[in-house]
């Protein structure tokens, strides 16, 4: 071949180049989202460098301090928690007084239990609490229906909490569930919980998230639980906390705050370069997912059986039951459906041997089977249906009656 034209090639191979990496930084830039903090999203996908949000949260705070009211609010014990008399801005959800989960009517339960009445309390995330349905259809709901219905007088107190960790679900037993007096603890044992008692401030851990507040998380000091960031930081403390959250004292508690993500470089100009980047090193995920969180030797699972050996000692020393509710999620279900065993099986086989546990994951399988698996879960969301909340709360009536 000619010297021009191998010149010609190279040239033409280049310019091609060029222009294809053109396309792509222009096409990036097109598809990708800013938010005020100078975070670059594209997707769910956060490129490098990442931007702490301090001016997102400073803005939620203003409007949280505003407006004192709402459904959720600051908690210092459990970071943020249902708000006594609360109630959603659409009517979805209700709180009586005590910041339990209520129909319309605001039942409110007596101090004690009353006499011939068997009172459960219910602890754990979303799906407890019965995120995007009305209070009726949650899982809780049918569970008292059950129960009432086969003659067995019972009420239902539903303590969970949108977002909240294991830490959190048992911080609110200890804070508002106690001095209730329940004859029976459930407590909803959500496998991705795992992962965020891990965490301090919620947007580290998701971005995304419509919360603000921080949260209280055990740490391991060999075999013993000790709580960090309790109480937890103020609202009015958090702009200033986060503005200077290298020299936070319980910084080094923040699994989900990698300090390479937050560098900047020159290299990180290019949409395309941090594109690349971003995609490697967190696997489309801002969440750890090379971290196996349910591996025996890992320190998150040793934590999560502390936190729930915990929780059941305490129960237990009150006199009250403590039961083990599993609460599988889309992803479990569907690996359950394709015949595959859950990533944290281990871990759910060793809570079965060792706790009461209720597992209502084949009821579920076959109402996917007689009707759909995507009738179990919301469009809208990733939380239970009527049906799927159904199928847990005649699960747990079931296994509760038997006993």
């Amino acid at each position: 071949m000619p010297l021009n034209e191998k010149r010609s090639n190279l040239l033409m191979l280049v310019v091609s180049v060029i222009c294809a990496l053109v396309i792509g930084e222009v096409g990036l830039r097109v598809l990708s989202s800013q938010d005020i903090d100078g975070n670059v999203y594209l997707g769910e996908l956060h490129l490098r460098p990442f931007r702490i949000p301090v001016k997102n949260v400073e803005t939620r705070v203003a409007q949280y301090l505003e407006h004192e009211e709402g459904y959720t609010q600051y908690d210092p014990d459990t970071g943020w928690s249902v708000r006594p008399n609360g109630r959603s801005a659409d009517g979805m959800y209700i709180a009586n007084s005590f910041g339990i989960r209520t129909a319309d009517s605001r039942k409110e339960p007596l101090p004690t239990p009353a006499s011939g009445t068997l009172r459960i309390a219910i602890f754990g995330d979303s799906f407890t609490h019965g995120d995007d349905v009305p209070y009726v259809e949650t899982w809780g709901a049918i569970l008292e229906d059950r129960l009432n219905r086969a003659n067995l007088r019972a009420e239902v107190l539903n303590l969970g909490g949108g977002g909240y960790a294991m830490d959190q679900a048992f911080l609110r037993w200890r804070k508002n569930g106690k001095p209730l007096k329940p004859h029976i603890v459930l407590f909803g044992f959500q496998n991705s919980n795992i992962k965020r008692n891990m965490n301090l401030f919620r947007i580290f851990y998701s971005p995304f998230t419509g919360i603000i507040f921080s949260k209280p998380r055990f740490i391991l000091e060999g075999e013993k639980l000790t709580l960090v960031n309790a109480p937890t930081v103020k609202p009015e403390d958090l702009v200033s906390t986060l503005e200077n959250f290298s020299q936070w004292e319980f910084r080094s508690h923040e699994f989900y705050f990698q300090e390479e993500n937050y560098t900047d470089s020159i290299f990180y100009n290019s949409r395309l370069a941090a594109f690349a980047v971003s995609g490697i090193t967190m696997r489309f995920s801002s969440r750890r997912k090379g971290y196996d969180f349910f591996a025996t030797d890992s320190n998150a699972r040793k934590l999560a059986w502390g936190i729930i050996e915990r929780f059941e000692q305490e129960v237990t020393q009150e006199g009250a039951r403590f039961v083990v509710v599993h609460i599988p999620t889309k992803r479990p279900i569907q690996r359950l459906k394709n015949g595959d065993q859950l990533r944290y099986q281990e871990l759910l086989n060793e809570l079965v041997a060792t706790y009461e546990v209720v597992d209502p994951a084949a009821d579920l399988i076959r109402q996917a089977d007689a009707d759909s698996y995507k009738s179990l879960f919301l469009d809208t969301s990733s939380h239970y249906s009527a049906l799927g909340n159904r199928v847990v709360g005649e699960a747990v009536a079931k296994a509760l009656l038997a006993k």
